[in-house]
C-alpha cells in the first residue's frame, strides 16, 4: 500500500520541478500523448479512487492529464535542445533563416520591413554569446556581410552588420579569421570612407576590440593594416570634420589602440620606424586637435585663476577616459616622433591646459581613478618631451591639483554621493567604461605623478617667469616646501633635481608671499 502511494505521487512531484508555468498554454486541449503507455510505475489515479486500495490496484494503466502534459513538455524540450546553439538557448533555425533572408535582401531598405530589422537586431544581441559567434563563423557570414555592405545604400543595414562583426571580435576565432584571410580586414577598413556616423562608430568599435584583445604572439596586425589605402588620412579626415560626439570618441579610441598595438605589443620592433612613417603625419595631429576642440570647446573668455571659461558641470567619467586617450596619443608621438610637434607645441599645450583646468575642480579630481593616473603620467611625459615651453595658467593648475592631492593624503575625504563628474546626465556609465576605469587608485600615486610633471615643466624655465606665475596664482610657499621635500625623496639622482628645487623656492620666496620657516637644512644640501 505504501509503495503504491509512493508511485502515485511521483508524476505530480516531477511536474513541480519540470513543468513551466505556461505549460498548459503550450499544449492544446485534447492533444493525445505521443509516448506509449508505460508500466504501473508511470500510472496514476484520480484523487477519488485513492481512498480504495483494491480499486487502485485493479484500475487499468492510463495517464493522467498532468502526466500527459509533462510528457509533451519533455518531448518539446528535447526538440528545442536539438535546435539550440551550443550551450545557449538560442535557436539555430532562427539564425539560419535570418541569414537566408538577409542574403535575399537585395535593394530593399530595412525601414520597409520592421520585423526583419528587429530579427537582425536580435541576432546582433545574440552575438555576445561565443557559441553563437562560432556558429556564425561556420556559416561564413563575414564574406556575406561585407559583400552586402559593399552593394547596399542602406546605412542602417550596414550599421547592424558591422555591429555584429564588432561583437564577434570578442572571440579569438574571429581574430584568426581576419588574420588568415587578411583581405577581409582590408576590405572592412575600406569603409572608412563612408559618410554615415553610426556606421563608422561600429567600424571603429570593431577595430578597437580587434587590436585591444588580440594575442600579442599570434597576431601582428601592422603587416595587414599598412595595406589599407590612405589609412592615416582617412582617420584624420573623420577627426577633423565630424561633429558626432560618439564617432570622435570612438575614433580616438581606435587611433590609441593602433598605437598601443603597433608600438608596444608587436614583437617585431624593426617595424616601429615604419609605423611612425605611416602614422605620424601632420594631418593626423591636426585632426586630433580639431576633434579635441570639438569635444571640449572653450565656452568663455579665459580669466586668471579660474577654470578658463570651460563648462565642467557636465563632465562625465567617459569624458575623462576620452581625455586620457587623446593625451596618450600625443604622448606616444612626442616620445617617438618628437620632431612632428615642432609646429604644434601651442596646440598640444592647449589640450593639456584644457584637461588641467578641469581637474583643478575637486569634484572632477576625486575620487582618483586609473584614468586620472594615466592622464598625469601622459602630461609628465609630454612636458619632458616639449622643452622650453611654459604656460603660466597650466603651471598654476598643476600646483593647485598637487595641493589638493597632498591635502587628501593628510585628510582622506569622506565617501560622498557621486558628483557631476561621475554622473552621465543621470544615466549609469557604460559597462565597458566601468571595466576600464579601474576603480579608486591610491592618491599618493597621483600626487607623485603631478609632482614629476611640475618638475619637467619648470626645469628649463627662467626663475623670473616662474615667479610671475606664482604671483598670478597666489600660490603658497608651504606648498612648494612640501613639494621639494618629496621631489628630493622620489627623484633622487636626477641631474637637475636640486637646481630645480632651489629655483622654485627662490621664486616663491622672492614674491613676498606666505611666511614660513626657512628650509635651512635643504638649502645647505642644495649648496
Amino acid at each position: 500500500m505504501d509503495n503504491s502511494s509512493d508511485i502515485t505521487d511521483k508524476p505530480a512531484e516531477a511536474m513541480e520541478h519540470k513543468e513551466s508555468p505556461n505549460a498548459e498554454e503550450n499544449h492544446p486541449e485534447g492533444e493525445q500523448a505521443k509516448q506509449p503507455e508505460s508500466s504501473s510505475e508511470g500510472t496514476a489515479t484520480t484523487s477519488v479512487q485513492t481512498n480504495t486500495p483494491q480499486e487502485e490496484t485493479e484500475q487499468p494503466a492510463s495517464k493522467e492529464p498532468e502526466e500527459e502534459d509533462e510528457a509533451k513538455l519533455q518531448e518539446k524540450l528535447q526538440t528545442l535542445k536539438g535546435d539550440r546553439i551550443g550551450e545557449t538557448m538560442y535557436s539555430e533555425r532562427f539564425v539560419l533563416s535570418t541569414i537566408l533572408k538577409l542574403s535575399k535582401q537585395g535593394n530593399r531598405l530595412l525601414e520597409e520591413d520592421e520585423e526583419f530589422e528587429q530579427d537582425l537586431c536580435n541576432l546582433w544581441d545574440m552575438t555576445i554569446e561565443p557559441d553563437v559567434v562560432r556558429f556564425l563563423l561556420e556559416q561564413d557570414v563575414i564574406e556575406l556581410f561585407l559583400a552586402l555592405a559593399a552593394e547596399s545604400e542602406d546605412f542602417r543595414l550596414i550599421e547592424i552588420l558591422f555591429g555584429i562583426i564588432g561583437n564577434m571580435c570578442c572571440v579569438e576565432e574571429m581574430h584568426d579569421l581576419f588574420y588568415r584571410q587578411s583581405a577581409l580586414l582590408v576590405t572592412f577598413c575600406d569603409f572608412l570612407s563612408i559618410s554615415d556616423a553610426p556606421v563608422l562608430v561600429q567600424l571603429m568599435r570593431t577595430l578597437t576590440t580587434l587590436f585591444d584583445r588580440s594575442d600579442d604572439e599570434r597576431f601582428h596586425w601592422f603587416g595587414v593594416m599598412k595595406r589599407v589605402d590612405n589609412l592615416t588620412e582617412k582617420l584624420a579626415l573623420i577627426l577633423a570634420t565630424s561633429t558626432n560626439r560618439a564617432l570622435l570618441e570612438h575614433t580616438a579610441e581606435t587611433v590609441n589602440a593602433m598605437i598601443n598595438r603597433f608600438t608596444e605589443a608587436e614583437v617585431d620592433y624593426a617595424q616601429l620606424n615604419e609605423f611612425y612613417r605611416l602614422f605620424a603625419k601632420s594631418c593626423l595631429l591636426e585632426g586630433l586637435f580639431e576633434a579635441f576642440k570639438q569635444l571640449y570647446p572653450l565656452t568663455g573668455r579665459e580669466t586668471e585663476g579660474t577654470s578658463g571659461g570651460f563648462d565642467e558641470e557636465t563632465l562625465t567619467l567617459k569624458d575623462i577616459k576620452t581625455m586620457r586617450r587623446f593625451l596618450e596619443i600625443h604622448e606616444h608621438f612626442i616620445v617617438n616622433a618628437n620632431e612632428l610637434y615642432e609646429a604644434y607645441v601651442s596646440e598640444v599645450d592647449q589640450c593639456v591646459h584644457r584637461v588641467l583646468c578641469s581637474f583643478v575642480k575637486e569634484s572632477v579630481l576625486f575620487p582618483v581613478t586609473k584614468n586620472h593616473i594615466c592622464i598625469f603620467v601622459s602630461i609628465s611625459n609630454i612636458y619632458s618631451g616639449i622643452m622650453y615651453h611654459f604656460r603660466a595658467e597650466s603651471f598654476i593648475y598643476m600646483v593647485k591639483i598637487y595641493d589638493q592631492l597632498a591635502e587628501a593624503l593628510k585628510n582622506p575625504p569622506l565617501q560622498e554621493e557621486p558628483s557631476s563628474a561621475t554622473e552621465n546626465n543621470g544615466t549609469a556609465m557604460d559597462e565597458e567604461d566601468a571595466a576600464d576605469d579601474g576603480g579608486e587608485f591610491d592618491v599618493e600615486t597621483a600626487c607623485a605623478e603631478v609632482r614629476e610633471a611640475i618638475f619637467f615643466l619648470v626645469g628649463p624655465i627662467d626663475e623670473q617667469i616662474i615667479r610671475a606665475a606664482i604671483q598670478m596664482g597666489q600660490l603658497k610657499e608651504s606648498t612648494f616646501e612640501q613639494m621639494c621635500r618629496e621631489l628630493r625623496e622620489t627623484m633622487d639622482g636626477e641631474p637637475l633635481l636640486y637646481q630645480t628645487c632651489a629655483k622654485l623656492m627662490n621664486a616663491v620666496r622672492s614674491t613676498g608671499g606666505e611666511e614660513s620657516i626657512p628650509m635651512q637644512q635643504s638649502n645647505n644640501e642644495e649648496q
